[in-house]
């Protein structure tokens, strides 16, 4: 039954997997602007101090609360090149079902064309689609609508929306890196046995 979901949305999706949308780049999710100061935004934000990103600490983190549709979410902002910047947005929605995602896909195709790849597996389990748009200062703009009904600690089961500016992330890490120089460490050498690797 995943197979023949999956091949019904594969066969409308790839069919323009090469054309990218044309349409103006979206600027906001949720009443948050995409590249605008994250202090603006309070009234959306859980209350607490952003975090770093463990695998990323060029950024940091604030939650979004839970508000309509919207059962929350986050946004990542910059911390050195252009501090306090909103370089993601990602919002989960209250509506976990997959016909809303695909509601949901069906709007967006309409108002930015057939999307520029697919983002799921091929059990079917994790359904998406990504939009890709350069903006007019000519940076780099994704927009990733996913619905999963996999199952455990490694998935987001559910309806996700993801709005990046790529140009804005990647300045986030070379200032990080330009500020923050490391060092290589030696290699580590090669172990005598795997045995103290492996669980017991």
């Amino acid at each position: 039954m995943h197979l023949v979901r999956f091949l019904a949305l594969a066969v409308c999706v790839f069919a323009g997997a090469t054309a990218l949308a044309q349409s103006p780049a979206p600027t906001s999710l949720g009443g948050i602007d995409l590249g605008g100061d994250a202090a603006r935004f309070g009234r959306y934000l859980q209350q607490g101090r952003a975090k770093p990103m463990e695998d990323a600490p060029s950024l940091s983190r604030r939650n979004i609360k839970a508000s309509g549709a919207f059962r929350g979410g986050y946004l990542l902002a910059g911390t050195c090149a252009f501090p306090g910047r909103v370089a993601r947005i990602k919002l989960k929605y209250a509506d976990d079902g997959e016909e809303f995602f695909r509601r949901l896909s069906g709007a967006l195709m309409d108002r930015y064309g057939l999307p520029a790849e697919y983002k799921g597996d091929l059990e079917g389990r994790v359904l998406g689609n990504k939009w890709s748009f350069t903006n007019a200062q000519g940076e780099s703009i994704s927009l990733i609508v996913q619905h999963s009904d996999a199952e455990g600690l490694d998935h987001d089961k559910g309806n996700v929306i993801k709005l990046t500016n790529w140009a804005l992330v990647e300045a986030e890490r070379r200032c990080y890196e330009a500020r923050h120089p490391q060092t290589s460490p030696p290699p580590a050498p090669a172990p005598a046995s795997l045995d103290g690797l492996l669980p017991r």
